[in-house]
């Protein structure tokens, strides 16, 4: 594969995530209502269907703190991973990102 095919292809994955809205960009422009469960703008002090209080974490914040993450690019990646399969940063042994989101 060349480097423009995988120029290519990482472009398209990135069209695709904020498409569909599971990509950083659009998980960090959501809060999720505690009392209905309605997704609301990250700017949002109240939820905009039922009126209760929203976290100040964002969806990208609760996220991340639940899983290893590559501090380059903040890609999700596994526990036994060395590279990050997206941008090659190596990934520190200690660089686990899990434990409660309160």
């Amino acid at each position: 594969m060349t480097d423009y095919d995988l120029r290519t292809r990482k472009a398209l994955r990135r069209v695709m995530l904020l498409e569909y809205g599971f990509g950083p960009e659009t998980l960090q422009q959501r809060k999720v209502c505690p009392a209905c469960g309605r997704a609301n703008r990250a700017q949002d002090t109240h939820c905009t269907d039922c009126g209760a209080a929203l976290p100040e974490k964002t969806l990208y914040d609760l996220y991340r703190a639940r899983h290893r993450c590559c501090l380059h690019c903040g890609v999700v990646v596994t526990d036994v991973a060395v590279y990050c399969p997206e941008c090659g940063t190596r990934l520190p042994k200690a660089a686990r990102r899990r434990g409660a989101a309160g």
